[in-house]
């Protein structure tokens, strides 16, 4: 399974409103800041009051997030994957796959948080 998502968007939302965005999902991750217009590499983050994070690469056309193989990490990326379609219509993509609709990628969400 990849450990890549894509993410082709118009441009960011400040780092604000991509919290609302997740509160917004009802999603407990707390970016604390995260700028993803300057971001690179690894960016640590909590969910729901543990640590967690991804790597952040920027791209021509939007950005991939790349996590490890820790669920959270994953489930992370995903949240802010899910938050970023629903604010700014971005178009989201697992590793080489077709673009997610924002119903399959919350459920997707959902299951990880599930699982955990």
């Amino acid at each position: 399974m990849s450990r890549t998502c894509r993410i082709r968007l118009a441009s960011l939302p400040p780092p604000a409103e991509l919290q609302g965005g997740l509160k917004a999902l009802g999603y407990k991750l707390d970016l604390e800041g995260l700028d993803l217009a300057s971001a690179s590499g690894f960016q640590g983050c909590v969910l729901d009051g543990e640590d967690a994070g991804f790597s952040v690469s920027q791209e021509g056309d939007g950005l991939s997030l790349r996590w490890s193989g820790d669920p959270r990490e994953h489930c992370a990326a995903l949240m802010v994957a899910a938050a970023l379609q629903n604010l700014s219509e971005a178009e989201i993509s697992l590793g080489a796959g077709a673009p997610l609709d924002a119903v399959t990628l919350q459920s997707r969400v959902r299951e990880l948080l599930d699982e955990m």
